[in-house]
């Protein structure tokens, strides 16, 4: 764990090396100020009541404007949510009369509200965004985004329809310093010479022993929670005795598991891929534009269960990959590697590594180290360097972002398209991961050329009731 001396080191470092980097980070109530008038602040609702509610969009959000309504499946998330939102709404003057629901369409008939944000699981994302598009809204929705490819296909079709800001919660783009925007500026300004290799360590995935199948807790409306996902049966083990995150919680299907099953999400991939990936994929520039056909290469793989044809055989404990190394080859000739651990050489198990002709440096939530970042003591980017990647203003927050883009009706810095683009990467590293062979995936037209299995994958068969219409 990086220490206090070393982080006060780092931003001096950093202080000193972007101190041509001219700007002025304004205070988020500063922002806030153009919201002052009710008649000027969004309406919010809240759809899922999970972590992220609970640790930062729950607070974030209701400092531009009143909660109308927040919903969630799970009773005993929803009672925690309402003490978090009066909570915070008596902290700051805002109404504390809101509504809550299990079913989250009652939320997006209101037409009061301004503004939904979606923190629900990953299978669920999708469908929730596109019907509150389609009603009007402005969407905030928690990372990843999609379930599929297809997903990202039907809500570029349905924004472009409706117009709606959209903001993804891929919140290293925005915030933790601007780390992560320095280390992308630090590529596009040449500072490691010709890219010619990147590394993203995703860190370890959980694994569990079999889960019995048990009854569904009373407080949890497990049919809604599947939504489009297949019925199954409710399963959960013995409670975590262990300390971290996830302590004190029975491994599960659900809550803070979920991520752990294809059927809900796409693991690590999809969890903190979504996040190091999107660094790589902005460092190389490659969020916006056409970068040709690529091939995806595993070259270690291992599930905790058998799969046969892509499938996982077993539906009694995790099923998402354990251990991975996967090569991607760009046309450009730039290899990005993802693993779920990096090579003990590179020192760091979670962030991105830029490798070129000049040097490399690391950078993640705790970090931004290696000779290109000390070399700006002496030699710093220019003035322009992160003004020109957030298109002229440094935002003050991912929310506060989203919030203003509500406002001036422009682009957040998440935006959906960019998203689309780099999680369609992690969904195929997923594919390739699954059938255990490499791929070769054309982004023009979003498909496995020749390979009819692989394009099977590229959208799921959803539940009946429970299919996403556009």
């Amino acid at each position: 764990m990086e220490t206090l001396k070393s982080r006060r080191n780092f931003l001096k470092t950093s202080a000193a090396g972007l101190a041509g980097v001219g700007y002025h980070l304004s205070h988020p109530f500063d922002q806030r100020r153009a919201f002052a008038a009710p008649s000027e602040q969004p309406v919010v609702a809240f759809a899922g009541c999970g972590i992220r509610f609970h640790t930062a969009l729950a607070r974030q959000a209701v400092e531009y404007g009143p909660c109308a309504a927040i919903c969630d499946v799970d009773a005993l998330q929803l009672g925690c949510a309402k003490q978090i939102i009066r909570a915070h709404c008596d902290g700051n003057g805002r109404p504390l009369v809101f509504d809550t629901h299990d079913d989250y369409r009652r939320i997006l008939d209101r037409k009061d509200v301004d503004v939904v944000v979606i923190a629900t699981p990953d299978h669920w994302h999708t469908k929730i965004a596109i019907e509150a598009m389609q009603a009007g809204k402005d969407v905030y929705c928690e990372k990843p985004l999609t379930l599929t490819i297809r997903e990202g296909q039907q809500l570029l079709q349905v924004q472009k329809a409706t117009q709606r800001v959209l903001q993804v919660g891929t919140q290293q783009r925005t915030e933790y310093d601007q780390m992560f925007a320095k280390a992308v500026a630090l590529v596009r300004h040449g500072r490691v010479g010709q890219v010619k290799k990147v590394t993203c360590g995703l860190g370890g995935t959980r694994e569990c022993d079999v889960l019995p199948v048990v009854n569904t807790p009373k407080y949890i409306n497990w049919e809604k929670w599947l939504g489009q996902a297949p019925m199954t049966d409710y399963r959960e083990g013995a409670i975590l005795d262990q300390a971290g995150w996830g302590s004190g919680f029975p491994f599960s299907r659900t809550h803070r598991y979920f991520r752990w099953w294809y059927e809900y999400s796409g693991g690590k991939l999809t969890d903190w891929g979504a996040h190091h990936v999107d660094t790589a994929l902005w460092a190389l520039d490659k969020l916006h534009q056409d970068i040709g056909m690529f091939t995806i290469e595993p070259l270690t793989v291992e599930h905790p269960v058998p799969f046969v044809d892509g499938m996982p055989t077993v539906n009694d404990r995790f099923n998402t990959a354990t251990r991975y190394t996967v090569r991607i080859r760009f046309a450009d000739g730039i290899e990005l590697f993802i693993r779920d651990t990096a090579e003990e050489d590179l020192g760091f198990e979670s962030g991105t590594m830029f490798e070129g002709t000049k040097g490399r440096f690391l950078v993640n939530r705790g970090k931004l180290v290696g000779k290109p970042v000390e070399d700006l003591e002496h030699d710093p980017l220019p003035d322009s360097a992160l003004l020109d990647l957030y298109g002229g203003k440094i935002p003050a927050g991912h929310m506060d972002n989203f919030m203003e883009c509500v406002k001036t009706r422009q682009q957040p810095v998440s935006d959906l398209e960019s998203h689309h683009r780099m999680l369609s990467v992690c969904h195929v590293v997923n594919i390739a991961m699954r059938l255990n062979r490499k791929l070769t995936y054309d982004p023009k037209t979003e498909s496995f050329p020749y390979d009819a299995q692989a394009n099977s994958f590229v959208e799921r068969e959803q539940r009946k009731g429970y299919e996403i219409r556009v």
